[in-house]
C-alpha cells in the first residue's frame, strides 16, 4: 500500500494529527497521485486545501496540521506498519524492524 510520510524536519505529516484524521491523511489518494506525477505541493495546492476541508467536515476538526508538507513523499508499506517520527522526520517501520514490535 502507498503511504504519505514527511522526510522533512520540524513537523510530521500524519503524526502531528491524531485519530481518524491522521489515518485519513496517511493514504489520501489525490496527494499520492500528485506527488507520483512530480507535482510540488504547497499549502495552497488544490489537493492540500481539499484534504483540509474534508478532514474538517468528516472529523469535526478545528484544525488540520499540514506543516509536514515539507519533504512529503510516497512510500510503499505492508498492511501492518507504524509510522515512527523524530522531530517531524517520519519513517515506516514494519513488524520485526523495531524493538517495540512483539512477534510471537
Amino acid at each position: 500500500m502507498k503511504v504519505l510520510i514527511s522526510k522533512g524536519f520540524g513537523a510530521g505529516w500524519s503524526t502531528w494529527n491524531s485519530g481518524e484524521t491522521a489515518k485519513y491523511m496517511r493514504t489520501y489518494p489525490p496527494i499520492i497521485e500528485a506527488l507520483e506525477n512530480g507535482k510540488e505541493l504547497t499549502a495552497e495546492s488544490p489537493e492540500i486545501v481539499q484534504l483540509q476541508k474534508e478532514c474538517l467536515e468528516k472529523f469535526q476538526n478545528d484544525y488540520v496540521c499540514i506543516l509536514g508538507l515539507d519533504g512529503l513523499c510516497v512510500e510503499e508499506a505492508t498492511p501492518l506498519f507504524m509510522i515512527d517520527e523524530y522531530d517531524g522526520n517520519e519513517s515506516i517501520v514494519c513488524p520485526g524492524q523495531d524493538k517495540n514490535w512483539i512477534m510471537e
